[in-house]
């Protein structure tokens, strides 16, 4: 669980009539849906009700806002919206002043107001999002990464590979340091782990793999909330590794989930 509180000052067409402050927070499952959690609260003596809240964030593209009938009561208790933050690239490289606007009245009103509130500069969560997005554009622009066809060796679980490629864009040499696996799926190595390089004049390796089950409690299948995330660690022409995720597609969930059920269950 990620809980990183960035506090907001308040500020509205009418302050005193909609004393509404905010922290955005990112919990696990906020995380698995690229999704900031608005959390609202009224400072007031009166409910106030909440019928959208859009987040305003120049450094994010594709920032989603989000229809609501929430209800804040009073004494401050949080109320939590979610909203998509987009995706982050790497200019500037810390995240630009940001805003949530949110259209809200008081319980015993009429008419809707905005209400715009202005997230704390520097922010460490959303700096925090935006060098993620960064690494993993700067990774996708020097080397693809993909699993290779699986097989199935039954109840050893699958065989595989990652395939590693050096893109045209990419200078210098582009090294794959580390594979990790999840909570249910453990990563043996053959042949032996990363690292492994590609270059100019060898733009492609692979790591052979093999793949079992990690955990097969019913806890873990009930509670994991990124079955098919594979972090890989790349290194860019001698620079500190950047870590990113190798793209799982169909086929891969399926040979995956496929050996997982028949092995655990």
């Amino acid at each position: 669980m990620i809980s990183i509180l960035m506090l907001a000052g308040c500020g509205s067409d009418s302050p005193a009539s909609l004393p509404i402050s905010a922290t955005a927070e990112q919990w696990r499952v906020h995380e698995v849906n690229r999704q900031l959690a608005i959390a609202l609260h009224d400072n007031g003596p009166t409910p106030i009700e909440v019928s959208r809240v859009e987040p305003v964030l120049p450094s994010f593209e594709g920032e989603t806002p989000a229809d609501t009938d929430a209800l804040l009561p009073v004494g401050g208790l949080r109320v939590d919206v979610p909203v998509g933050f987009g995706t982050g690239g790497c200019t500037p490289a810390t995240a630009a002043p940001s805003q949530v606007i949110v259209t809200a009245r008081l319980a015993t009103a009429t008419e809707w107001q905005t209400v715009t509130i202005d997230l704390p500069h520097p922010n460490p969560l959303l700096d925090k999002l935006l060098a993620a997005d960064c690494a993993a554009e700067k990774v996708r622009q020097s080397v693809t990464v993909a699993f290779g066809p699986w097989e199935d060796l039954g109840p050893d679980g699958v065989r595989g590979s990652l395939e590693v490629t050096r893109t045209a864009a990419a200078t210098g040499t582009v090294r794959v340091t580390e594979l990790d696996g999840n909570v249910l799926y453990r990563l043996a190595f053959p042949s032996g782990p990363p690292p492994v390089a590609v270059t100019a004049g060898s733009p492609t390796t692979r790591i052979p793999l093999v793949v079992t089950p990690l955990r097969c409690d019913p806890h873990a299948f009930a509670e994991v909330k990124k079955p098919f995330e594979f972090p890989v660690h790349v290194a860019l022409d001698g620079r500190e590794p950047l870590v990113s995720t190798v793209p799982v597609d169909e086929d891969d969930k399926k040979a995956l989930d496929t050996m997982l059920r028949r092995i655990c269950l």
